[in-house]
């Protein structure tokens, strides 16, 4: 396949093709890029796959190679951010600020308070919270539930069948 068409392209991928292969063309590792961006390294493979596929199936060197050079060509910081001009004067700040300066925030109260999660407890013994049991504890606790649910089951079965047995 010929530079130009290679070129041809890369000028159709998607957004999330040109990240990927800009985070790769930085020689950084599937793992890598899939860390960066939040996503599994398999994923990463796959769209990077993709576009070697549409290439005739090159190797990635090759793929990122060209993706280098059609970078220099066309110019296109991908990971450079926008630098917006900056208005000057009383004009610009009363464009950016609302008329009314004065703003609440009904929930913002609700997000400060902190809550006291051992504070309702009522059930256990005065002194005794979950984060005071081990991990022992826990299990014990969570056994005792099982077997007390267990028993539950058996009576509810024993009784049904003394029922039958009265009809």
């Amino acid at each position: 396949m010929s530079t130009q068409d290679a070129f041809a392209v890369f000028d159709s991928l998607t957004a999330r093709q040109h990240e990927t292969l800009a985070l790769a063309a930085t020689h950084m590792t599937s793992k890598q890029i899939a860390i960066e961006l939040g996503l599994a390294p398999v994923t990463i493979d796959k769209r990077i796959d993709v576009v070697r596929a549409r290439l005739g199936n090159i190797a990635r060197t090759e793929l990122l190679r060209l993706y280098s050079q059609w970078i220099d060509i066309h110019d296109r910081a991908i990971d450079d951010p926008i630098i917006l001009a900056i208005q000057r004067g009383k004009q610009a700040m009363t464009a950016m600020q609302p008329a009314d300066p004065t703003l609440t925030f009904a929930d913002s109260l609700s997000s400060d308070l902190q809550q006291n999660w051992g504070s309702d407890l009522i059930r256990l013994r005065p002194g005794l919270r979950p984060s005071d049991l081990g991990v022992a504890g826990k299990l014990l606790c969570i056994l005792g539930g099982a077997v007390a649910m267990m028993v539950v089951a058996a009576l509810s079965v024993a009784f049904a069948s003394a029922l039958m047995s009265l009809f």
